[in-house]
């Protein structure tokens, strides 16, 4: 059977989750020019990847508030990559929509994170990569906020 981790164990992972995504939020600026590439690209990546959905719908996927969520597809809005459309389950609670220009844009960035991700991909396994990234979304599952 194999040993349970340690709550020291599991801060650990969790200052290294921190430093990590902070090298990755500063490639990410780098590489797209995105002001706010995390939650900018984030909401973009979902809305292509999954579809229309509402801001509250957005926010609790990730878990962030409604109101960080609604500035960010504000944001979007006003550089012309979504739109907001009526919702037909709901009256007031517009759906998020990515526009065309906003999913050439999720595709361009995806094409520049890519290129850069691959600069790092040798220093890693198949499997190291993917046992990293199943213990990164479990732990978003288990961890409540």
């Amino acid at each position: 059977k194999p040993l349970q981790a340690r709550a020291e164990d599991v801060l650990d992972l969790s200052v290294a989750v921190i430093e990590f995504y902070f090298r990755i939020e500063a490639i990410t600026q780098a590489t797209a020019g995105f002001a706010t590439a995390g939650g900018e690209w984030g909401i973009l990546r979902m809305l292509v990847k999954d579809g229309p959905q509402t801001v509250p719908e957005m926010a609790r996927s990730r878990p962030v508030s409604r109101q960080h969520c609604q500035t960010i597809a504000n944001a979007l809005e006003a550089q012309g990559l979504v739109e907001f459309v009526d919702n037909p389950k709901h009256r007031k609670s517009k759906l998020v929509r990515a526009t065309k220009k906003g999913r050439v844009r999720f595709q361009s960035m995806r094409k520049q994170f890519l290129a850069a991700a691959g600069v790092y991909a040798p220093f890693f396994t198949a499997a190291e990569v993917t046992t990293a990234t199943d213990v990164c979304r479990r732990a978003r599952e288990v961890i409540e906020v």
